[in-house]
């Protein structure tokens, strides 16, 4: 074996080390949401994933959306998203980051934030918080949103699609219920609030 192709496998290998904490596959993610109040299961909420790439560059790091899987939950409120491997072909200038999931149902509280600990089984934690005035409950596999009872709270409700138009086409079913959402606050029409462009 000559030395070039040693150096260029011990460089290989170094990529492969250093991109490895964030090629391992992830997921499944799984869980119940349910109404805090009642305790009563919610159906059709959507749960939306993404994972960024972040660069970093000398004036920081940038990040850009990378992949969303999204799914609703069912009469019993329960949910799963497959595991996924975000690749990334550029280990020593980016990194993966994700997944961030986004939970919305109309009606009641949204919740933005990571949680792969509470959907993957690994903690026992029960954490409790307040957004807005309202209290959220998270635990393994399961989570509580708070109703919404008012207009006025709704529309308090600060979610919207992730990245630009082009990816909009992976979080369909969010962005219908952000439009049903939208309508029955205003009464009107969405007509071209979030549209999604097809492909040609």
């Amino acid at each position: 074996m000559s030395n070039k192709t040693l150096i260029i496998g011990l460089i290989t290998l170094l990529f492969l080390l250093v991109n490895y904490e964030y090629a391992i596959a992830g997921g499944p993610w799984k869980g119940k949401i349910i109404d805090i109040e009642t305790k009563e299961p919610l159906e059709g909420a959507v749960v939306l994933a993404v994972w960024e790439r972040v660069y970093m560059t000398p004036a920081g790091a940038s990040s850009y959306f990378y992949e969303a899987k999204e799914t609703l939950t069912d009469k019993e409120g329960r949910f799963e998203i497959p595991s996924y491997t975000p690749i990334n072909l550029v280990p020593i200038i980016s990194y993966m980051r994700g997944p961030l999931f986004t939970i919305f149902k109309p009606g009641y509280g949204s919740l933005t934030m990571v949680l792969d600990k509470y959907l993957k089984g690994v903690t026992a934690e029960v954490y409790e918080m307040e957004l807005s005035e309202k209290k959220y409950r998270l635990s393994t596999g399961l989570i509580e949103l708070p109703p919404l009872k008012t207009r006025e709270e709704r529309r308090m409700v600060g979610v919207s699609p992730i990245g630009d138009k082009k990816d909009w086409k992976k979080q369909k079913q969010f962005i219908k219920l952000l439009r049903e959402e939208w309508e029955y606050l205003t009464g009107k029409p969405a007509g071209d609030l979030y549209k999604i462009e097809e492909d040609n």
